[in-house]
């Protein structure tokens, strides 16, 4: 029998599909007739930024519509569903599906701000990042504070701009840092490297979490052809996707990050959870058996740091719900993905229902809707 919910689940990734004018009449002369604009060729919409022609990819739009429709194939903005770029039709979509608040990940810059971390010109990158964390504020944030989750990017390539512009984001309002779950595919240091603790340290200091989105690292590795290699079916990449993260939580776990900082959070976003399990109980094994010809430098076994300090989201994970205890229920949180193509939407509080059916009642409410509030500070009940 499905369970019967009083409350409205929260979401912990969706994503904004820019809307053309984000930068308009935003930046200074030297800069507006380069920032990122939309033009139009051959009857198709494209964002253009140094020379690079982007469209919005139809796997990144396909909320409300039927599988039978799924493509892989550019899509104009008319024909996208409005709740994609627009945060009062958003909104609307937010209630017909039953959904509280929503964590917003941008797409035109790349979900951890990749496309103007790539820029040739930095001074260029650099203003058009900070553009997009105010128009985020100013646009979707402001329209409704509670229900719309801001989640700032940083310029990478200069870690004092990076803690200047993460201080600035704190003060527009925004709840997360978005952050690439591979910089090193950047040409950056690993995620757990002691470059970025300047940064760490001020997250720590604002109290916010960071997210993690799968295949947020670098735009020219991640925005692939489906044919990943060679006469690879496409099934396989889109299958093997959320494993992207594997990895970016194992560096977490032994590169000792968590011991220097002990109050970060990282939430692995769009990765599921079922894998969990197993990786932590492999890590904890790697420790017993090898932490000393591999001079391992954390002082606990890599669960305690999981469950300390890292967390997870998913879509429909049955395998996930079932080893929930395993993983822990504190860290674990809910996900729809919104307009991507593998949405609950228009469906989710129905699937929530039917999924978590033999789930108690108060480990529901904890798992879809009140780890949520905890993890980004949420005004709500």
């Amino acid at each position: 029998m499905a369970t019967e919910l009083d409350y409205r689940p929260i979401s912990t990734d969706d994503h904004i599909i820019e809307p053309p004018g984000v930068w308009d009449g935003r930046l200074e002369s030297k800069f507006q007739d380069r920032a990122p604009h939309v033009i139009v060729e051959d009857d198709m919409d494209y964002w253009e930024f140094e020379g690079r022609r982007i469209p919005n990819i139809g796997l990144s739009v396909m909320a409300g519509r039927p599988y039978e429709e799924y493509t892989v194939a550019p899509v104009r903005f008319r024909d996208m569903r409005k709740g994609c770029y627009d945060p009062e039709e958003r909104l609307l979509d937010m209630d017909r599906d039953g959904i509280e608040a929503s964590a917003l990940f941008p797409t035109i810059p790349g979900m951890a701000g990749t496309l103007f971390n790539q820029a040739d010109d930095k001074d260029l990158g650099l203003r058009c990042l900070e553009t997009y964390n105010d128009w985020l504020a100013d646009t979707w944030c402001s329209t409704a504070p509670e229900r719309f989750i801001g989640q700032m990017i940083v310029p990478l390539w200069d870690i004092d701009l990076a803690v200047k512009e993460f201080q600035r984001g704190i003060s527009l309002g925004h709840k997360a840092l978005s952050f690439p779950n591979a910089p090193e595919s950047l040409g950056l240091p690993n995620i757990g490297d002691a470059h970025w603790d300047p940064l760490w340290d001020a997250v720590e200091e604002a109290g916010v979490p960071v997210s993690m989105h799968i295949a947020s690292g670098s735009m020219r590795d991640t925005q692939l052809p489906l044919e990943v290699a060679g006469g690879t079916p496409a099934e396989v990449f889109v299958t093997v996707a959320p494993s992207s993260n594997f990895v970016s939580v194992a560096t977490l776990l032994w590169s000792g990050v968590l011991d220097r900082h002990p109050k970060l959070r990282f939430l692995s976003v769009e990765g599921g959870i079922g894998w969990l399990g197993y990786l932590v109980q492999r890590a904890d094994e790697v420790y017993v058996k090898h932490r000393h010809w591999t001079h391992a430098v954390i002082k606990e076994k890599p669960s305690f740091y999981f469950k300390r300090q890292v967390f997870a989201n998913f879509l429909d994970d049955e395998v996930g719900l079932a080893i929930r205890h395993y993983i822990g229920i504190e860290n674990i949180m809910f996900e729809v993905d919104y307009p991507h193509s593998d949405t609950t939407f228009p469906n989710s509080t129905a699937l929530v229902s039917k999924r978590f059916k033999d789930v108690p009642p108060d480990e529901t409410r904890m798992i879809v809707r009140d780890n949520a509030i905890k993890f980004f500070g949420l005004n709500l009940d």
